[in-house]
């Protein structure tokens, strides 16, 4: 993701990775702490929050930044 948004840095657009949280699924398990009905509302609200903002960003599902 980096080399792309170094590619197309003067687009102009949004660009987000997002770590949603451990999550009950298949792959986190049945013991992860997040439901998925918990954790993409949150995720939603973040992409909306960040809508138009040019560069790249990696946040959390609470909209903070996760240290590369």
């Amino acid at each position: 993701m980096r080399s792309y948004a170094t590619r197309h840095a003067g687009d102009g657009q949004t660009k987000l990775l997002i770590d949603p949280g451990h999550n009950r699924t298949q792959l986190g398990g049945p013991d992860a702490p997040l439901s998925p009905q918990e954790s993409v509302p949150a995720v939603v609200d973040v992409l909306e929050a960040q809508a138009g903002a040019p560069g790249l960003r990696f946040l959390d599902l609470h909209g903070e930044t996760v240290p590369w």
